[in-house]
């Protein structure tokens, strides 16, 4: 199964973007595939960060589609990517490796003006899937709250003006729910309601409210605080919503 997402990081105090395919997970690692390959591409025009630029957007999506489509087969699994310090390295899984040096260099000779390196080696517990590419529970709370700007905007909000946002979280006793209570509205949230383990939920619930701007270059350091927090009590942090300002 695929299905494939991105997100922000840092990689060795750089800023690094990470797109990968999130559905291999449920079969990770697979005993077909025990050799992890890479390309490292090196960047002809990247940004002063060491992301990509809008300028080399598109030859970059050539050379990953033809990367691709030349060397996916029966015996090769695409993982991933990841962008950072002026190169974008891409991650496949092999039945065998023994040609991967040859089939690789044929692949990049359409693109003989970039430089790159290719390597392999045994990794039956998929690790680099596992431990380098997958998103951790933290990650994968910045990609939903992008989702969640993503349905705003396309239902005409600008993400430009403060409204009340409201969160849920749930806890396995009364006691973390309180302590989390008591440190979010430190943080200045206020709570709108509090619910008991019953048909809906096994668990202690609390919905805060606090009023912020949804947009993509803050949402993050709205929920993250609570997301922590959560964890900090033995609990989980379970998203937010927004009314719609068109």
């Amino acid at each position: 199964m695929s299905t494939w997402d991105f997100y922000f990081l840092n990689v060795d105090d750089k800023p690094a973007s990470i797109y990968v395919n999130l559905g291999a997970i449920d079969a990770a690692p697979n005993p077909h595939y025990p050799h992890m390959a890479y390309i490292r591409l090196h960047m002809q025009a990247p940004r002063e960060d060491g992301l990509s630029s809008q300028s080399e957007y598109d030859v970059l999506v050539t050379i990953e589609d033809h990367l691709v489509s030349t060397l996916v087969n029966e015996n090769t699994q695409y993982l991933g990517r990841c962008t950072t310090n002026a190169c974008r390295d891409f991650f496949f899984y092999l039945t065998d490796a023994h040609d991967w040096s040859l089939r690789t260099a044929t692949c990049m000779n359409a693109f003989d003006g970039y430089q790159y390196q290719a390597d392999t080696r045994e990794e039956p517990d998929w690790s680099t899937y596992h431990d380098y590419l997958y998103p951790s529970e933290a990650d994968k709370q910045t990609m939903q709250n992008r989702h969640v700007c993503d349905a705003l905007a396309q239902q005409g909000d600008q993400l430009e003006a403060p409204r009340e946002i409201e969160h849920w979280a749930y806890f396995p006793s009364n006691h973390a729910l309180d302590l989390y209570v008591m440190e979010s509205r430190q943080l200045g949230y206020e709570v709108r309601t509090i619910t008991k383990p019953g048909e809906n939920h096994d668990q202690y619930g609390v919905q805060l409210w606090r009023s912020d701007v949804p947009a993509y270059n803050c949402i993050d350091e709205v929920t993250l605080p609570l997301f922590y927090l959560a964890v900090k009590h033995g609990g989980e942090y379970d998203g937010w919503e927004s009314v719609i300002i068109r």
